[in-house]
């Protein structure tokens, strides 16, 4: 017997400013889901963050691996498997795009850095955004950093007895120098 889906479309929004209080909320709309049944799987979309352009960064659940908690990560228009559906971007995707947004110039450096770092700390990715002066208006900045917010949530919430969003700051660093 093959269990039909039933899909359920949300928003997340995510107004917290410390990591585990970070964690907390997501858990919160984890929580809220509405469990399944022998025939039924209950899939959920979260739309996590609307970029300039008008293109979604989307959370899925449960993953493929359905590993309790686990959700992915994907962005609209981004990266698409060869049948035109989005794929999730991987760690690779997004320093790519990092070091194309570093390769500018130092000045453009040092504000991408910084912004990863403010997202990083977990200030408001509003604020971060708005406070751009060189990268303001630049879509691919907004989904680097945005999409880097995401995966350190992510990280977070897959080890977070460990060190969560530490490990991709420290793959940042090692790459394109210490976050400001």
């Amino acid at each position: 017997m093959s269990k039909s889906k039933n899909h359920t479309h949300l928003a997340i929004n995510i107004r917290s400013t410390e990591r585990a209080a970070v964690r907390a909320e997501v858990f919160q709309y984890w929580i809220s889901e509405q469990p399944g049944s022998p025939t039924v799987r209950n899939t959920y979309c979260y739309d996590a963050e609307t970029l300039s352009d008008g293109s979604l960064i989307y959370l899925t659940r449960p993953t493929r691996l359905n590993k309790g908690a686990d959700f992915v990560i994907l962005c609209q228009g981004f990266t698409k498997f060869k049948n035109g559906n989005d794929k999730p971007p991987s760690h690779n995707d997004l320093e790519s795009e990092m070091k194309s947004l570093v390769s500018l110039s130092s000045a453009h450096k040092a504000e991408i850095l910084t912004a990863l770092r403010r997202i990083w700390d977990c200030e408001s990715s509003k604020q971060v955004l708005e406070d751009l002066k060189l990268f303001k208006g630049n879509t691919r900045a907004e989904r680097v950093l945005l999409l880097a917010k995401w995966f350190f949530i992510e990280q977070d919430v897959t080890y977070w007895t460990d060190s969560g969003r530490h490990m991709l700051r420290d793959s940042f660093e090692e790459k394109f120098g210490k976050l400001p």
